[in-house]
């Protein structure tokens, strides 16, 4: 299939992105049984809700300009697109820091989460590098780096889970000494190894270090080359044309914002509905679901969505048809996913239970019903960008509202109406498929239209 796939530039390039990718998601996937005998579904549950805090604030971290840098078609216009993020991205880490120091005491008691409060001045470092990565991602996208994108995204993995394997190890005082590896590995090959249970400061710990530490590694992966190759851009960097710039492109900020914000508070607002309407178990199974669904489906889905923005970007700025690329890029999509989820639909709960452990069959039926969506999600998303692309920014930012509800208002009734939350994820998979068929639909004619104009 994939000789088939890689004779047009844009599947060759998928193709590039995916290998390195594959590698960068086989890791965590592959160490994912090891993770789960190491930390607590608790951790993982806790762990989940910080990132959902980080995610919120990278929505506003560089005024969601980044997007812009693949739109220009000169290199000048660009770079100051560029520069405008990063200096975005600077004043806001700042304010981050300062609010810490000021109020970090009552964020804490707020959020009521003792474990993750001692940590919470990792906020803006891990703002910092999450968003510096993905600018630099876009730029590397821009100019067909995608080897450069794919080897990032390998650093990225491997300092992840390197720190949270290191973290690991400490916990159970493998690193010290208390116990030798070799007897530790053995508890863990012959299942005498007792199941993580509650949270501790250095398991919570290396999982928020970890976090920043893999888009730091990856960072520097991007930046290397950028400096080396594209250096000589920096003269026609100046704040009239980053202005200039900044008003070109204002609906990013002016609306693409609100679009992402709703998407974060959604994320925020399930993880926080699961956490006190069940329990941080419960988060911590719901998060495991999507770890293991997304790792190796991202590797295809992120593969295909960063070359599809790239290339129906340029194909729209010379005037040229792009709707054929919008359904050869659903169809692929749509024969590589079949068959990964259809095996989830009949062997989710013994395969999680059997790769992770006993403890996470639960995790498997999570998957079983939320697969629709998934499928649903995984096949649209990538074209969605297609609104961004022809100006139509304000229009999916009202239908992502809707979008939000369905998950959130589905995920409340589940915990509030049907006190099960198998009942919510029911009517939020069964809802969020029609929703994204209806987005197809939406896609294609708004696609059309714009051809119509060329």
């Amino acid at each position: 299939m994939l000789k088939r796939l890689g004779k047009s530039e844009f599947s060759k390039n998928v193709i590039t992105l995916m290998t390195g990718t594959t590698i960068g998601q086989l890791l965590p996937l592959a160490l994912t049984p090891v993770l789960t005998r190491l930390f607590s579904p608790d951790e993982f549950g806790l762990f989940a809700f910080y990132t959902s805090m980080v995610t919120f604030l990278m929505v506003i971290a560089a005024g969601r300009y980044e997007q812009a840098v693949v739109l220009p078609k000169e290199d000048k216009e660009a770079i100051n697109i560029l520069a405008l993020c990063f200096s975005i991205l600077a004043v806001i880490t700042a304010l981050l820091f300062l609010i810490y120091f000021l109020a970090g005491d009552l964020i804490a008691g707020w959020i009521n989460k003792p474990a993750i409060a001692d940590w919470l001045w990792f906020v803006p470092v891990s703002v910092f590098f999450a968003t510096a990565y993905r600018i630099l991602t876009f730029w590397s996208n821009r100019k067909k780096r995608f080897k450069g994108t794919s080897a990032s995204v390998v650093a990225q993995a491997g300092g992840r889970v390197s720190v949270q394997l290191v973290g690991g190890l400490g916990k159970y005082g493998v690193l010290s000494g208390k116990i030798p590896f070799g007897k530790f590995v053995k508890s863990i090959w012959d299942k005498s190894h007792p199941e993580p249970t509650g949270i501790t400061p250095l398991g919570i710990g290396s999982l928020i270090l970890s976090f920043a530490f893999g888009f730091f590694m990856g960072t520097l992966m991007l930046l290397f080359p950028f400096l080396k190759k594209d250096r000589s851009l920096f003269s026609a960097v100046s704040w009239k044309q980053m202005k200039e710039q900044a008003k070109v492109y204002d609906k990013f900020p002016k609306v693409n914002t609100f679009h992402a914000l709703g998407d974060e508070m959604k994320n925020l607002g399930v993880t926080s509905t699961i956490i006190y309407a069940f329990s941080d178990v419960i988060l911590g199974f719901y998060s495991m679901t999507f770890r293991v669904l997304r790792a190796p489906l991202s590797v295809i889905g992120n593969s295909f969505g960063q070359v599809f923005y790239q290339k129906a970007a340029e194909m729209h700025a010379n005037k040229q048809n792009y709707v054929r690329l919008i359904d050869s890029t659903i169809k692929k999509l749509s024969l590589i996913a079949l068959p990964i989820f259809l095996v989830i639909v009949f062997f989710g709960p013994p395969l999680f239970a059997w790769v992770l452990g006993e403890k996470w069959r639960v995790a498997g039926e999570y998957a079983q019903y939320l697969t629709p969506w998934l499928f649903a999600s995984f096949v649209i998303s990538p074209i969605q960008q297609v609104a961004v692309i022809v100006d139509k920014q304000f229009q999916i930012f009202l239908f992502s509202i809707l979008g939000n509800v369905i998950i959130f208002g589905s995920i409340l009734i589940g915990g509030f109406v049907f006190n099960n939350i198998l009942g919510g994820f029911i009517l939020l998979s069964a809802l969020q498929t029609v929703y994204f068929l209806w987005i197809y639909l939406w896609i294609k004619r708004i696609a059309k239209e714009s051809c119509k104009e060329f």
